[in-house]
């Protein structure tokens, strides 16, 4: 295919509307705006999609513009990036063009939802160094509060703008810019990779307004309509800044209002005359399937003259429905205006003509799998293909092999190159990249530069047809499949399956491709859904239709498939997901796909590994017989560990010489104890956490220290590494780890960081090397001074010498500057050493890295939180074993009442044990099972578990020892060593106080993950709405009353402490509500009597602990401020002075003269005689 140029005269189109005036940048173009036509509408907003709500004219945004960029000016960001998070709105628009104004970069992106991660935006803003976040006054404190959370998020310093004083308009100073001047980063969408910031300048935008309008042949009077995001390329730059271009009115929705009601947006193109407006394929198919035939008399869509639609495939199949549905409405088909384009040409590329139809070719589909475009014939399988339009102005586009960068014949389907003016500058400081996407030469005829697209497709009599993405192509035996097409087959092969939320992929498996499908299943399907019956529809669809075999289906919950932010599939973010097995499933089926490893990008980012609440692990539904067997092996290992117990195991000589013998941990890793959840190529046992935690339930019966060192192992040790680890490292370290040849260790607490990470001081500063060197301390590290691995966090320092993000790295013993300290003398858990690292400028490279420089938190939380679970399970094993003690003595022991099992006291306690241990156990197991089938499990239940299972474990050591009244004091009795044992096990992982508070912060101001779960995964709706009003009713009465006159000298007069002991109570409370939900739910699937007892219990102690925490109580008077108690205590000087033991202990230090490098003088020689009382004295 030879080069194509576009036709057309630049010279009168390129900054130029029928006012006569041009424009170089964004300011001039909006200044002129304000100057001429003041009073002239630019945006009317619609409240819910549907009643005006408010507008901006030009004379209002310029005003507006200057307010906020003469702010921006004062607080020294001219020249910095600034983040804009903004609800829909008109406020946006004003922030937007006050960026423009004060010369900062704006970043768009859209606000996290109350239920979604910060991840995309942490990356985000890591990537463009934003040093500003701008907003509104209404998300502030939830979005601020939701990067506090995160102790891996960089600092911004945030402005609110919508409360900014228009008067400052005159402060505003113009900034000194033009057509090269860098107007935004456009991040992209992603849907086929990482995000990454597009640069757009003023010039860019300029010719591309007036490319856009060369095809759109918009006027000034048009009007159109948009619920377009304007964070996306095509919302912002089509429909917010190419209107003020045009001088022409649009009305604006919420993408959020179009989706729920599509109606709304064909609505107001009827009730405004609308004459331009569109959106991507789905919106159409949208309004087909959901707007009823009854809403149609309604609409009057004849004025509507061009219907454009990009930004993702187009099908034929869709315009056709969708005129045909709308054709009595007064929709004509030739309005259709397909269109091609992409962020990193700032929006268009090529439209067609705007009075013809849209062109569709009819193309072999079995050619076509060759990249070769034949007409279809009569007979076969055809492809319709929608033309993208022509080439208009001083585009040049280019159809090159992507493989040896030539020219493609006619005929042949090549990679889209570009040449143009709206290309972009490159990636924002990824200059590789950026030579690599923008820098592209044509081998054969030197021509370039080119802006390589990564989309496939051909022209056909000067119309360009798009036939996918290069990087999705599915090469299956040598044919190329269309992801989109396989996508189209799957969704209509059943009604549970939702139409346009699917992917298709090809995996590797022994180096052949092999077809995977994610697909969404629709809400009403999910109950009652049939697995086997989807499945084998799709099997039999696809191989139909397409001639190839599916090798794997992943059916998973309504909304949860991976997005961008404007809605498209990421097919890459799906495979990766099927990968590391972290999508949201509700049924699957697989054909010998099971050992998959991630793709090298994703190894070495975990990029999908960063959703640290919401851990998914393998699941093994479709493999009954592998799971029989791995239930089998667990239940031998459990039966093996009760007879080494018995044989091999003496805790209380591991108590007294404060180890752990060499036998056990040989024996351990020769079982696989040390790898439970390791891959078996790796000689791990690869449990699931139904059986993982079974035998760590099973250990903490035996022995609480040895199940806290097989958990290090396992959680602390292996999993970074298993998650995060690049995959050099995996195949270096998981075999030797899993048969405990070498343990893990875990280095992130220190001197003045305990339960605060984000407070490190360790530092990893970049060398000459392209590594880091690590200095720093660490205290506290489990089974370090054993370890042959350990991983270790610190703060990332960069180039400017500022802390970016904590990193976490893999350190090898032996490495230099790797030093262990000396070990703490613990209460507890005395055969696990915890002793002090030192890192004295440790050298690392970037091998050594778990995840990405920056966010090193994440392994670190994932690790965590599942050892929280892990904790909570041993506490389990820890109390039934004091179960098992308490009623061995109790009924043996006799005092003067008779039996003491028969004591109304004991039998309470019992009881109440028996019940917290069934709670808590039916918790435990259902998060495992949830993990197993690949379900999500937000933070929440994993506190509660880690609360409940020490909390209680604790309280039957306390309850055993006291039962056991004298004898409960003497070591030999098993008691007191498993009394100090249990003890830690309340402060390990994040104390109690730590954790309940925070539970109680996320039931009032997070509430949405936890009522998700709650309502959805446990089906315990009314108890989820009982805690959130319990919560509020908590916070109400504990702020109200620190606003009473009775409180006023009081500590909890101030508001924030208040607030503060407001939710260490709803923490409290909602202990008790998450425990009684899990039980709730397990007994309609088995109804015990242990059950009903356990449900009884859990409500009781719920209402119990609701009642205490509204009281009045008269303890809160007694409480002092810290003043009060430090004067009080200080006093206490006086009746028993103030004591600290000097004398010396016992003396560990080496002698002098036998340190290695003495330098001693030399000694005169003794002048000896043989008189008897001449004998030398000792020395």
């Amino acid at each position: 295919m030879v080069t194509t140029s576009g036709l057309g005269n630049t010279e009168q189109l390129d900054c130029e509307t029928g006012n006569g005036h041009q424009f170089n940048t964004l300011i001039d173009l909006l200044r002129t705006r304000s100057l001429h036509q003041p009073d002239k509408r630019g945006f009317i907003f619609l409240k819910d999609g549907e009643t005006p709500s408010g507008e901006l004219t030009y004379q209002d945004l310029d005003k507006q513009a200057r307010a906020i960029a003469a702010k921006l000016q004062s607080l020294g960001a001219t020249g910095q990036r600034a983040l804009l998070l903004y609800p829909s709105g008109l406020e946006f628009i004003a922030a937007f063009f006050g960026c423009l104004y004060a010369g900062v970069v704006a970043v768009p992106a859209y606000p996290p939802r109350p239920n979604q991660k910060i991840s995309r935006l942490e990356a985000i803003v890591e990537d463009c160094q934003a040093k500003f976040a701008l907003t509104t006054t209404s998300l502030i404190d939830t979005i601020e509060r939701k990067f506090a959370e995160d102790p891996g998020a960089t600092p911004l310093q945030w402005l609110t703008t919508d409360n900014i004083d228009g008067d400052a308009a005159a402060n505003w100073e113009k900034p000194n810019c033009d057509r090269d001047t860098l107007a935004f980063l456009q991040y992209t969408s992603g849907s086929t990779g990482t995000p990454k910031g597009v640069m757009i300048t003023h010039g860019n935008l300029i010719y591309n307004f007036s490319l856009i309008n060369q095809c759109f042949q918009d006027t000034p009077q048009t009007i159109s309509v948009s619920w377009l995001p304007p964070y996306h390329d095509m919302g912002l730059i089509g429909c917010i800044l190419q209107p003020i271009y045009l001088g022409i009115e649009i009305y604006l929705m919420s993408p959020v209002d179009f989706l729920q009601k599509p109606l709304r947006w064909l609505q107001a193109i009827s009730r405004y005359q609308v004459t331009t407006s569109g959106g991507p394929n789905f919106a159409y198919d949208l309004c087909v399937r959901k707007i009823k035939p009854s809403q149609l008399n309604s609409l009057d869509l004849s004025t509507w003259k061009l219907a454009f639609t990009g930004a993702e495939p187009i099908r034929a199949k869709t315009l056709d429905k969708f005129a045909a549905k709308f054709s009595p409405c007064g929709f004509r088909r030739e309005a259709f205006y397909p269109c091609y384009g992409m962020a990193e040409t700032t929006l268009i590329v090529t439209g067609g003509l705007k009075s013809a139809p849209p062109i569709i070719y009819n193309v072999q589909s079995e050619a076509l799998e060759q990249n070769q475009v034949i007409p279809a014939r009569d007979t076969g399988e055809i492809r319709s293909l929608v033309g993208c339009g022509r080439i208009q102005l001083e585009e040049k586009i280019a159809i090159a092999n992507p493989d040896s960068f030539t020219h493609c014949p006619e005929g042949q389907v090549g990679e889209v190159w570009v040449s143009s003016p709206s290309v972009a500058q490159g990636y924002w400081n990824r200059p590789d990249l950026t030579k690599q996407t923008f820098h592209a030469y044509l081998s054969d005829t030197k021509e370039g530069p080119f802006l390589r697209t990564g989309d496939l497709g051909f022209f056909q009599d000067g119309e360009l047809f798009i036939t996918g993405r290069l990087k999705d192509l599915i090469i299956i035996r040598g044919r190329n499949h269309y992801p989109q097409d396989i996508e189209l087959t799957v969704e209509q092969s059943h009604p549970a399956l939702r139409p346009g939320n699917g992917a298709a992929f090809a995996v590797e498996v022994d180096n052949a491709e092999r077809l995977v499908i994610v697909q969404e299943i629709e809400r009403t399907h999910l109950r009652k859904l049939n697995v086997d019956e989807v499945v084998e529809a799709i099997r039999r669809n696809v191989s139909q239709h397409h001639e190839i075999q599916v090798d794997g289906i992943i059916l998973i919950k309504t909304g949860t498939i991976p997005k961008t932010s404007s809605g498209k599939i990421q097919r890459h973010a799906c495979k990766n997901g099927f990968i590391d097995r972290s999508l949201t499933v509700v049924g699957e089926w697989k054909s010998g796909i099971d050992s998959i490893e991630s793709e090298p990008e994703a190894k070495l980012a975990g990029d999908n590994q960063n959703n640290l609440l919401n851990l998914s692990l393998k699941t093994t539904n479709n493999q009954k017989q592998t799971t029989t067997n791995k239930q089998q092996l667990t239940n031998d290992l459990i039966q093996w560990m009760r007879s080494y117990a018995s044989d091999r195991i003496n805790s209380q000589i591991i108590d007294e010489r404060r180890t752990i013998p060499p036998y056990i941990v040989l024996d351990f890793g020769n079982r696989g104890l040390l790898g439970m959840q390791v891959p078996q190529r790796y000689g791990g046992l690869e449990l699931s956490n139904v059986d993982t935690l079974r035998i760590m339930e099973q250990l903490g019966a035996i022995d609480p220290t040895i199940s806290l060192f097989v958990g290090l192992s396992n959680v602390l040790g292996i999993r970074p590494i298993l998650n995060y680890a690049t995959q050099t490292l995996k195949d270096e370290l998981l075999p030797i780890l899993a048969t405990g040849r070498e343990l893990g260790a875990f280095a992130l607490t220190e001197p003045g960081a305990g339960s605060n990470p984000q407070a490190i001081s360790s530092q990893a500063v970049p060398d000459s090397q392209g590594g880091w060197r690590i200095s720093g301390t660490k205290s506290w590290s489990g089974a370090a001074a054993w370890a042959g691995v350990i991983n270790v966090f610190a703060q990332n320092i960069d180039a400017q010498g500022k802390a970016s993000g904590i990193s976490g790295f893999v350190v090898r013993q032996g490495t230099k500057g790797l030093r262990q300290g000396p070990e703490a003398l613990t209460m507890g858990m005395r055969g696990m050493i915890q002793n002090t690292i030192y890192l004295e400028n440790v050298p690392v490279t970037p091998e050594n890295l778990l995840g990405v420089p920056g966010k090193g938190m994440d392994p670190a939380q994932d690790a965590m939180m599942y050892g929280r679970l892990a904790i909570a399970a041993s506490s389990i094993g820890g109390m039934k074993r004091c179960a098992q003690l308490m009623l061995r003595y109790a009924t043996a022991r006799t005092i003067s009442t008779g039996r003491l099992l028969d004591n109304p006291i004991t039998l309470t306690r019992i009881s109440n044990l028996t019940a917290a241990i069934t709670a808590t156990e039916t918790l435990v197991s259902q998060i495992a099972k949830f993990l197993d089938r690949g379900h999500s499990v937000p933070v929440d239940p994993y506190i509660v578990c880690k609360i409940a299972g020490p909390e209680f474990f604790w309280q039957a050591a306390d309850h055993l020892v006291q039962l056991l009244g004298g004898r409960g004091y003497i070591e030999t009795n098993i008691a007191p060593q498993i009394l100090r044992d249990a003890r830690v096990l309340r402060i390990f992982e994040g104390p109690t106080e730590t954790l309940t508070m925070f539970l109680g912060s996320r039931v009032l101001n997070s509430s949405t993950e936890l009522e998700e779960f709650l309502d959805k995964s446990l089906e315990a709706k009314p108890i989820a709405t009982r805690l959130k009003a319990a919560a509020l009713e908590i916070r109400d009465a504990w702020v109200g009353r620190s606003q009473r006159s009775d409180s006023k000298n009081s500590t909890f007069s101030d508001n924030t402490t208040a607030i503060r002991w407001a939710y260490h109570l709803i923490g409290e409370v909602a202990l008790y509500a998450v425990l009684w939900a899990g039980v709730q739910t397990a007994i309609a699937q088995n109804p015990t009597p242990q059950l009903h007892r356990a449900l009884q219990w859990t409500k009781l102690n719920f209402e119990q602990t609701l009642a205490q925490a509204l009281t009045d109580t008269p303890a809160k008077s007694v409480v002092m401020t810290p003043n009060q108690t430090t004067d009080l205590i200080s006093s206490y000087i006086e009746t028993i002075g103030d004591i600290e033991q000097t004398l010396a202990g016992e003396d560990y230090e080496l002698d002098s003269l036998f340190k290695r490098g003495i330098v001693t003088e030399k000694i005169p020689e003794l002048n000896i005689t043989n008189t008897p009382s001449a004998a030398p004295s000792a020395a």
